[in-house]
């Protein structure tokens, strides 16, 4: 198997179709950084540089080096990903004992965190911070879960 490379777009079956993963960067921590591109398919798009030049639905963590070496995803195509970076910001939900207290806003550079209890038009635009695995991923695409309805 060759080795992933930035800019490698992926394909990960789902219960109603086919999605599409874009490969942006590599975190020493956090693992693959990849872009949840638009749609559910039911056959592999004929124009995937196309679909990957669009806007992504979202950005998450995910472990792509081993998804790709349990045959989870399959390498499908290439988009160079030198327009697409590393979100300055992204969130995460901040609870204590199970009680929603507001939004923690992640720099992904320094981890610091700023607490916002109401989230502004541009921050409900953040990707999820933190690591998603193969289930939680297409549970979320299955589900047409978007960042506007987790607010």
């Amino acid at each position: 198997m060759a080795r992933i490379k930035i800019g490698d777009i992926f394909e990960i079956n789902t219960p109603k179709g086919k999605a599409y993963l874009h490969y942006i960067h590599k975190d020493s921590v956090t693992g693959e950084l990849i872009r949840v591109l638009q749609g559910l398919y039911s056959e592999r798009p004929a124009n995937l540089e196309k679909l990957a030049a669009s806007e992504e639905r979202y950005t998450i963590s995910f472990p792509l080096s081993a998804a790709t070496k349990q045959k989870i995803v399959e390498p499908v195509g290439y988009f160079p990903a030198s327009n697409f970076s590393k979100p300055k910001l992204m969130r995460t939900e901040h609870n204590v004992r199970g009680e929603f207290l507001g939004w923690h806003l992640v720099d992904t550079d320094t981890w610091q965190r700023q607490l916002v209890k109401t989230l502004s038009p541009e921050q409900k635009k953040l990707s999820p911070w933190g690591i998603w695995n193969d289930t939680l991923l297409v549970e979320n695409l299955v589900n047409d879960w978007s960042l506007e309805d987790w607010s």
